[in-house]
């Protein structure tokens, strides 16, 4: 083929032109590069969240964020011992051990990433444990890890322990064995963040119990202990961030992880709501289930599944006490409670129509802490030693 100079002349400028672009281009990627690393030590987050929006969502609670009045402002309990040494890890086991009360706080999380700030604002609470609720609250573990972190670096609590005591309610339900089998994943991603305990939802099957109690222990079982009939599930590697939390070797978190009472020295509470008929027609076997800490019945729930539209829709309150469902309604929830009450199972929450210290008489030892003054005073009236 033959080329003329004049195109020979123009594919050699052409060439060289691009040289110089890729050139060029090359020395301003490499400038940016330099430009652009990363400074130093920990990655900081940037950009902006639902924290920024004039409508974020909720100030406590169920509502999700943190309610400032959380933080203790009254004077401890005349009955205080000031120079208190804790003796566990989990606060909530150790009352319980002294017939004391547990106060609790219910925290969800909204989705906006503020758990290690909401971590540290909460371990200045006056109750003695929180519920982390993800039940219903964004389901978010690695939010979960740097809530329970901030707990660590805003301790320790006036009573000497190094957090509060946090259960964390989930969205897997207790329906059937399958079904638990199927999601004991987010009760070992719970335990793995330093959690010291479970509320499982919506337990209504016995099968479904032993296998929720499984996923909190490990595969051993320490001398001494019952053989359970369901293996552990929690596996090595688990007790790395756990322990660090705990604040102990890895070791040592491990010969500790494990449910209480069936194990005397366990750190962990796991907990079943009972929350629709079904769960209280299997209420005597579950609350027999070896390694259960603490129920309760999920009043509102209840009575959606009792009741129905009833239990919703406008009508006077007295015509609401009379209807058939309510009174069965109130057997369920007394049928959940004494069964609870005869396998020495803590009980959460209030009777109704009782004040706090009515609760405390009839046997209750896990109670809302929404009210610093009415808390302060029920541990007046119980004597109570460990500080808050």
């Amino acid at each position: 083929m033959e080329i003329n100079k004049r195109s020979l002349l123009t594919g050699a400028m052409m060439g060289a032109g691009m040289a110089a672009v890729a050139s060029t281009t090359s020395s301003a990627a490499a400038a940016a590069g330099a430009a652009a690393a990363p400074p130093a030590g920990p990655p900081k987050a940037s950009g902006r969240t639902m924290l920024d929006s004039p409508n974020y969502f909720g100030t406590a609670g169920k509502g999700g964020g943190f309610r400032s009045n959380w933080a203790r402002t009254l004077p401890q309990a005349p009955s205080v011992d000031l120079n208190y040494k804790p003796r566990r890890i989990n606060k909530a086991i150790e009352l319980w051990e002294d017939n004391q009360v547990v106060y609790y706080h219910v925290y969800m999380p909204s989705g906006a990433p503020d758990g290690y700030e909401e971590g540290r604002r909460m371990a200045r609470t006056y109750c003695d444990a929180i519920n982390y609720e993800m039940e219903n609250g964004c389901m978010d573990f690695a939010n979960l890890r740097n809530f329970m972190q901030g707990l660590v670096d805003g301790g320790p609590t006036p009573s000497g322990h190094r957090t509060p005591m946090v259960f964390v309610t989930l969205p897997a339900t207790g329906f059937d064995g399958p079904s638990m089998r199927a999601n004991a994943w987010q009760i070992q991603q719970a335990m793995a963040s330093g959690a010291h305990g479970v509320l499982v939802c919506e337990m209504h099957s016995p099968e479904a119990g032993e296998i929720a109690i499984a996923a909190a222990r490990y595969k051993f079982t320490l001398p001494g202990v019952t053989e359970m009939p369901v293996e552990g599930m929690r596996g090595a590697g688990s007790q790395a961030f756990a322990s660090h939390i705990w604040g102990m070797p890895g070791n040592k978190y491990l010969e500790v992880a494990d449910t209480w009472p069936l194990n005397p020295k366990g750190e962990v509470a796991m907990g079943f709501k009972l929350e629709n008929r079904h769960g209280a027609e299997a209420a005597e076997q579950l609350m027999a289930i070896k390694g259960l800490a603490f129920a309760e019945p999920g009043p509102a729930d209840n009575s959606w599944s009792i009741m129905g539209w009833d239990a919703i829709r406008d009508m006077p309150a007295a015509d609401r006490a009379v209807l058939p469902a309510k009174l069965r309604l109130e057997d369920t929830l007394e049928r959940i409670r004494m069964a609870a009450k005869r396998n020495n199972i803590q009980w959460l929450g209030t009777a109704r129509g009782m004040t706090h210290n009515q609760s405390i008489d009839a046997g209750m030892r896990m109670l809302p802490g929404d009210n610093e003054k009415v808390v302060m005073d029920a541990r007046a009236y119980t004597k109570r030693k460990m500080p808050a």
